[in-house]
């Protein structure tokens, strides 16, 4: 007499199960939305020299990853997009979800800085404690609104071989008006001695791990934003630190729905152009 009840509620608890399951992996898709790991087609990220290249970019910035998307896969780069963190989960702490992963973090307790430094802040660190943490030997971290040199996979390869072991970070586009001091091992890699931008920097190992421990004790009340930290590092030679020049790597900004325009650096020798995505007109 109990024995079909006792099927019934048997399958019952498996169905509940397989649903809860299910629930999960739903869950799990869409909290990784916007990681969409392009590298998982590769191997090896060795197209530039690194053994992974990252692009942090918020969810709603649909047309800066469709940018990307295009730069890239033009070019033939696997990368994968990070999850960027935003000004808005900087003021609603109380919202935000810890992607799997993520090493959890405490909201900043004063704003010393605005909303969107400390997202940015923010941002890097998380990309940085997963450099440390997948024990990557080299990564090169891209913004989500840049153009790159046509011919930058041939000319990374005698950048990143020319490198020296002790090399902590090598910035691939700057804005920095500064005097370069040319190195006696590549004539394209200078000395940094004030790097001004993030939108192009890579990282060794050993500079990731040095790095992560200064932007750990700084938080979550870091004095400055995240550009002039790694500036204030490089000065005393805390970071052993580099810059290629011509730069290989300039931001843009978008001007239509179709066009971008360089920021502070035309390169010569533009993928956007190549896409006729690049305003001639404001070409600088």
């Amino acid at each position: 007499m109990f024995r079909p009840l006792l099927r019934v509620l048997r399958r019952a608890r498996i169905l509940v199960f397989l649903s809860l399951i299910a629930a999960l992996v739903i869950l799990a898709s869409y909290m990784f939305a916007g990681f969409i790991d392009e590298a998982a087609k590769s191997a090896k990220f060795i197209e530039l020299g690194f053994d992974h290249i990252f692009v942090p970019s918020a969810r709603p910035h649909i047309d800066r990853r469709q940018l990307m998307s295009r730069i890239l896969r033009y070019q033939g780069i696997p990368f994968g997009f990070f999850p960027a963190t935003t000004a808005y989960d900087i003021d609603h702490p109380e919202a935000y979800s810890f992607w799997l992963g993520e090493e959890h973090w405490t909201p900043p307790k004063s704003f010393l800085l605005s909303a969107t430094a400390l997202a940015s802040f923010r941002t890097h660190m998380n990309v940085i404690n997963d450099i440390v943490r997948l024990e990557h030997a080299s990564t090169l971290v891209l913004g989500d609104q840049i153009d790159i040199a046509a011919d930058i996979k041939q000319q990374m390869r005698t950048v990143v071989e020319s490198l020296p072991a002790t090399w902590d970070i090598l910035y691939l586009g700057h804005c920095s008006n500064e005097t370069l001091r040319p190195t006696t091992f590549h004539s394209q890699i200078y000395v940094a001695a004030d790097p001004k931008c993030v939108f192009a920097y890579a990282l060794s190992r050993a500079g990731a791990r040095r790095l992560k421990r200064v932007l750990d004790n700084m938080w979550p009340v870091p004095q400055k934003t995240f550009e002039d930290v790694l500036s204030d590092m490089v000065v005393p030679l805390f970071l052993e630190a580099y810059v290629v020049d011509p730069p290989l790597v300039a931001h843009v900004d978008k001007i239509s729905d179709s066009l971008y325009s360089p920021t502070y650096y035309t390169l010569g020798n533009s993928t956007l152009d190549k896409l006729g995505l690049l305003s001639r007109k404001h070409m600088r």
